[in-house]
């Protein structure tokens, strides 16, 4: 059927003539449609080099994603700790987490609340927390003891890496037990020296309902109370913070040879962000991206020299491979 220009509203035949106009590709577009081969049959030879630069580029690309591809792969067997276990470990070593309670006032009643606290954790993995009577999440506490810790991992930075949130009760700790947990407490915390003020107290995560842990992207996990109270405390966290800037600061090099040897990617540089018994958590930097990767060790450690040992053998062997893979490029 044909309409005449009359009975077409204008708005409509503005539309038809701008539909009907030739489409202005971006030079970028054209070459990603028309064929190579094409391309250079009708191409100078200033186009020609251009066109071969962009073969080479998107060959450099594609082996870069097959790279990546293959690394995140492997990544996926790396040995690692349990569930249970690598949220204790997180839990071991923070320092700082956030309480979210249940809000008392006449205001907030009702509402959950977030405040940044300290605390330690007992050989329990029950969270010790020195509140002070003018704070409004104590209060929060004396009138409902429901509430959250949410901990983050060493060097957290964004949603990549792990986190882990334990919700319970929590409660006055008895006159009798407070020398034992203000021990545990300073031990971890020696510079709180506040703790003995006269308006704080000594509360304690007594039980435990859930965990849930999220080890970053596609890793998230609910926990038991019993898997969370049976989890077994790493023999190592002890010593990650000083073995790890250790190597940080002495050793950058290594770092970057174990990522390239072990996880097969190679980063222009690595740094260790925390170590347990069966491996180690690293950041990585690769054509400029920040990249989390985990080595795992070739047999579990138990103490520090068994870390030690292990560090050193690792660092020798990537550096014969790494070494050997660059004379075999010079060759």
């Amino acid at each position: 059927m044909l309409l005449r220009a009359s009975a077409v509203p204008r708005q409509s035949l503005s539309i038809i003539a701008a539909c009907s106009r030739p489409v202005a590709h971006s030079k970028a577009f054209q070459r990603a449609i028309t064929p190579t081969a094409h391309r250079q049959r009708f191409a100078g030879p200033t186009k020609m080099a251009a066109s071969a630069a962009d073969t080479t580029e998107a060959s450099t690309e594609q082996g870069d994603a097959s790279l990546l591809q293959r690394f995140h792969e492997a990544q996926r067997e790396v040995a690692r700790l349990s569930v249970p276990d690598e949220a204790r470990l997180i839990v071991d070593l923070g320092r700082t987490g956030v309480l979210s309670t249940i809000g008392a006032s006449k205001v907030t009643t009702g509402f959950p609340l977030g405040s940044v606290v300290e605390y330690a954790v007992d050989g329990e993995g029950r969270p010790i927390f020195a509140l002070s009577s003018l704070s409004g999440h104590t209060r929060d506490l004396r009138g409902d003891p429901r509430c959250s810790l949410t901990v983050t991992a060493p060097g957290f930075k964004g949603m990549a890496q792990a986190r882990f949130t334990l919700v319970g009760r929590v409660h006055l700790v008895s006159e009798a037990e407070q020398p034992a947990v203000r021990e545990t407490f300073l031990s971890k915390n020696p510079d709180s020296f506040w703790v003995d003020f006269g308006d704080f107290s000594w509360f304690r995560m007594d039980e435990t309902v859930e965990g849930r842990f999220n080890g970053g992207f596609a890793r998230a996990a609910t926990i038991s109370a019993a898997d969370f109270k049976h989890a077994t405390p790493d023999p190592v966290a002890p010593f990650s913070a000083p073995v790890a800037g250790h190597m940080n600061a002495d050793h950058a090099e290594s770092n970057a040879a174990m990522v390239q040897h072990y996880a097969g990617l190679p980063a222009e540089s690595a740094r260790i962000i925390d170590l347990d018994r069966l491996g180690m958590n690293m950041e990585a930097t690769y054509q400029g991206d920040t990249i989390p990767v985990r080595l795992a060790y070739p047999r579990p450690a138990e103490d520090r020299k068994s870390i030690k040992n292990l560090i050193v053998e690792m660092t020798r062997e990537a550096a014969k491979s790494v070494g050997k893979a660059a004379d075999s490029k010079e060759t």
